[in-house]
Formats: C-alpha cells, sequence, structure tokens
C-alpha cells in the first residue's frame, strides 16, 4: 500500500454564473491567462494541448495535457504528467494524474457557481515523484484556486 496521498480537492464558491465560469476552464485562451500559461491549441476531447509556463523564472517550464471529457457547463477533465515526475512532456512512462473541474450553479437564484477541482492519481506515480508532486500540486492549485476567483469575479 502506498504512503503516497492520492487526490487534491480544492471547492470554491464563486461569485459568477456557471456560464462565465464554464468559458474561463475551457476556453484555452481565457484558461491560459488566469492559469498563467500560453496554450498552443483548442480544447478538445482526445487533443494533446501544449502549455508554456509564464510565470517569472519558470518560464523555461512546458508540459502537455490530454483533454478527457469534455460536457457542457459540468465537467472538464484532462490527464497530465504532473511536478517534476522526469518529464516535461504528458508521458506514459513518467505516469499521470487526472485533473478534474466540476460546476454546479449556487446561491438562492443560482447566480453563483460552486467549482470542484480534484486531481486524483498521484499513488499510481513512483513514491517519491508521486510525494513530491503531490506537495508540489497541492501549492499550485491553492494559487490556481486564488487565480481563477480573481479572473471570474473582476
Amino acid at each position: 500500500m502506498s504512503d503516497v496521498n492520492n487526490e487534491i480537492v480544492r471547492t470554491i464558491d464563486l461569485n459568477a454564473p456557471v456560464e462565465r465560469v464554464w468559458q474561463a476552464i475551457v476556453d484555452a485562451k481565457q484558461f491560459g491567462q488566469w492559469f498563467k500559461c500560453t496554450v498552443s491549441g483548442e480544447f478538445a476531447v482526445g487533443q494533446v494541448v501544449n502549455c508554456s509556463s509564464l510565470y517569472e523564472g519558470n518560464e523555461q517550464s512546458v508540459w502537455q495535457k490530454l483533454i478527457t471529457a469534455i460536457e457542457p457547463e459540468k465537467y472538464f477533465a484532462f490527464e497530465w504528467s504532473p511536478g517534476e515526475t522526469g518529464a516535461d512532456l504528458y508521458s506514459e512512462q513518467a505516469g499521470k494524474t487526472l485533473v478534474e473541474f466540476t460546476l454546479r450553479a449556487s446561491g438562492e437564484m443560482g447566480e453563483g457557481c460552486q467549482l470542484v477541482i480534484r486531481e486524483s492519481g498521484f499513488a499510481s506515480l513512483p513514491a517519491d515523484a508521486g510525494r513530491k508532486s503531490f506537495e508540489l500540486n497541492t501549492h499550485g492549485w491553492d494559487a490556481q484556486v486564488g487565480n481563477i476567483t480573481t479572473y471570474v469575479e473582476s
């Protein structure tokens, strides 16, 4: 049995309608704006999309994600090789985790959106890589929660 935590979950109540949050997640250009990366290509199920970091000091970081699901205004998911698993790009050999965004209307009149971000699969990575990726991505998702909140609520 692995001693690596397997998932990161963040639940956010946003003061923005589901439609606005959905576009911020599934529109590649908007995703890049709040996620702080340049995205080449569009998000479509089965597509592998390249992303380049825009974070100062980390501009050389490049990664890929495979879009696995799009259910309009409800669910978006992709796989990627997280953290420092030994691969800069999506790689079966490096292992992968699944990132899921689940949306639902919230508020008395449905004017808000509850967004759940879940990344799972760390326990399937090699132990040291799984632990390190879990730690790095825990901090990363904390930052991204702030980023998407600011983006959709402004």
